[in-house]
């Protein structure tokens, strides 16, 4: 293997989450941030479908985002101090994205493909962020199950509000990446005996 390639595995291993009080401004700009989704794009896609989509809540209109997580929490029962917690999210970090998925039952496997192509491309958004010298996290939450929050960002019923993407620059401070000792999820198949 060379060695640019042996740096870009070791970088792909390193990169981590990084949670929302670790992140500073800058964030990425609109065009910076094309670039990165553009790079999500070169994930496997059956068919060229591309069932995702990433949607940036601009600074403006982020206490429209903090009223709907309020109502979200008080349509899940929650009390008055999780309502606060709940609006307060919608402030954190330097940039907060919507990650939309399109689910068609009608499609081939029901919209398994589409769901692996949309992990896989949020996973790779993820990689080019870190690449850029970015950071994040994707967050997800009883929240995202509410109807007037899916109904905000979805644009029909087969489209799902699945995660946040909470997006800036690392503190100096951010926790370093641990190293990956898990074991590998990887075997070879043993054929049954015909």
């Amino acid at each position: 293997m060379s060695i640019a390639n042996e740096v870009l595995l070791q970088a792909l291993a390193s990169r981590r989450s990084i949670k929302p009080k670790h992140l500073c401004t800058p964030a990425p700009s609109l065009q910076e941030l094309s670039k990165l989704v553009q790079t999500a794009m070169r994930v496997p896609d059956h068919n060229l479908s591309i069932p995702y989509r990433f949607v940036v809540v601009e600074e403006k209109d982020r206490d429209k985002l903090a009223r709907l997580y309020e109502q979200a929490a008080r349509n899940l029962g929650a009390c008055e101090d999780k309502v606060a917690k709940a609006r307060s999210k919608a402030f954190k970090g330097p940039m907060i994205a919507a990650f939309i998925v399109r689910l068609s039952p009608q499609e081939e496997a029901g919209g398994t493909e589409a769901l692996l192509t949309a992990g896989a491309a949020l996973g790779q958004f993820m990689q080019a962020l870190a690449a850029a010298g970015f950071g994040g996290i994707v967050l997800s939450g009883s929240l995202l199950a509410d109807a007037s929050l899916q109904s905000a960002f979805c644009r029909d019923a087969a489209e799902k509000l699945v995660a946040w993407i909470t997006i800036g620059t690392p503190k100096p401070d951010a926790p370093k990446p641990m190293p990956e000792d898990r074991q590998p999820v990887l075997s070879v198949w043993e054929a049954p005996q015909c």
